[in-house]
This record gives C-alpha cells, structure tokens and sequence, in this order.
C-alpha cells in the first residue's frame, strides 16, 4: 500500500519532493515540541503512580525501580500519562482542564491526539526509505501511514511492534518508543491476551475498551513484550528522551 502523499512520479517529482519536505518538518517540530511537552506532564505525574504503573509493567521489583536503558522509563512514564487515574481522570486530560495551551498551538494539537491515541500491535507492511511506514493494526485490521525516521532507516517489512499511535491531520506519529517483537512471542504470548479482550474472539476485532479494560490491555502487553528482549531489549525510538 502506498502513502498518497508518498507517491512519486516523474511529472509531479518537485511537487511531491516539497511536499514530503513539509510533512517531514511539521513531524520534527511535533517531536521537539512533545519533549517539552512530556516533561511537562511527567511534572504532573503523582508521586504514587511511578511504582504502582511500574509493578504493573514489570519494572518495579523488590521495592526498587529496574530499567535496562532509558527507553523504558519513557514507557513507563508514557503508562502513567494515559492510565493512572485519579477521580476517572488520567494525568493528560487533568492537563487539559488546568493549562490548556492555545486552541490552535502544536501543544494543544499533541495533547489531543493523545487524547485520541490507542497502544496496539503493528505488523510493517512497507518501509518508506526517510518518511516511515505503512503499518497494519493487528488488532483491528486498519492499514495506517506511520511517520518515523528511524523505523524508515532500520525497520523492514513483517516485523511487529507494539506502541502507542497518535493520529495527526496529515500522519500518525507514535508516542516515542515502538517495542520490536519476534514472530513466536506474538504467536504465543501475544494472541492469546488479545483473545481474551475480544468479545467475539476472532484474531482481528475493533477494540471498545473501557479505561480500565484499555489500561489492562496495554499492561500486559508491555509486560510480555519488554521479557520477551530481557536486558538486550532494542526499541525503535524516534524522539530524545525529555530529563524525567
């Protein structure tokens, strides 16, 4: 499947090229905004929420916080944003009702596709060498245009990944870190959590989660996919990690 605003011929070649130079620039400034922005967030990430996301995780053992590399403490924290909740409330859309950002700032744009965001498994389709990937949602069978450069530089077709996607007007972006799985991991690991959230059982369905069923989901997932790489794990991370 080819991204419409990724398809080059010969007689639009400069009008292409210039295009994709725009998208590229608007996705670096989305990332350099979301450092800022996630250091913000983690400011207002309750005291308790590290440990308790990180026993859920598998990262909290023996009283102590365990990471193998930076990575999964951008995890982590990306776990605390979306589903520690206080009064129904997750640390994203407190945010939003105490600082909201200009209706129309790239901020208030992030925080909403965040909003809007879900944490699935991917399988990749076709690397577009620059730009990203076409990736197709394991769970619910929707084929999407991924904006990454580092999954386009080292990426190949079949893998899978786990991570969160936020939807942009013009891409999807993830939310920084994509989790590598091998074939046999998924098979026997993976599956049988996303069978047990379907509610008809088969391998594709479109997930209507409650927040904590989403929660839950996402937990699982991220505990049997951060065992499976063990310390040597390697992720595809497409940001600078913010000082958390």
């Amino acid at each position: 499947m080819k991204w419409p605003f990724f398809s080059f011929k010969k007689k639009h070649h400069t009008d292409d090229h210039n295009h994709n130079e725009e998208l590229l620039d608007r996705y670096k400034q989305f990332r350099k905004t979301g450092i800022g922005l996630n250091t913000m967030l983690a400011k207002q990430v309750p005291k308790a929420a590290v440990p308790e996301c990180g026993k859920k995780l598998g990262l909290f053992k023996a009283g102590t916080l365990i990471f193998n590399n930076d990575d999964e403490v951008g995890i982590l924290y990306d776990y605390c944003f979306h589903h520690y909740r206080r009064a129904g409330k997750n640390v994203i859309e407190r945010y939003l009702e105490q600082s909201p950002p200009a209706s129309e700032s790239t901020e208030m744009i992030l925080l909403q596709a965040m909003v809007k965001s879900r944490y699935s498994l991917f399988r990749v389709e076709e690397i577009n060498p620059h730009l990203g990937a076409t990736l197709r949602d394991l769970l619910t069978g929707e084929a999407l245009n991924l904006m990454d450069i580092g999954l386009s530089e080292t990426g190949s077709p079949g893998i899978i990944l786990a991570g969160r996607i936020l939807p942009l007007a013009d891409f999807y972006m993830s939310s920084g870190t994509l989790i590598p799985l091998p074939e046999p991991v998924f098979e026997q690991s993976i599956t049988p959590i996303i069978r047990k959230f379907s509610h008809d059982k088969s391998p594709q369905f479109h997930p209507l989660f409650s927040p904590a069923q989403e929660a839950s989901f996402t937990a699982q997932v991220i505990r049997v996919s951060l065992h499976a790489g063990g310390e040597d794990n390697v992720f595809y991370t497409d940001m600078d990690h913010p000082a958390w």
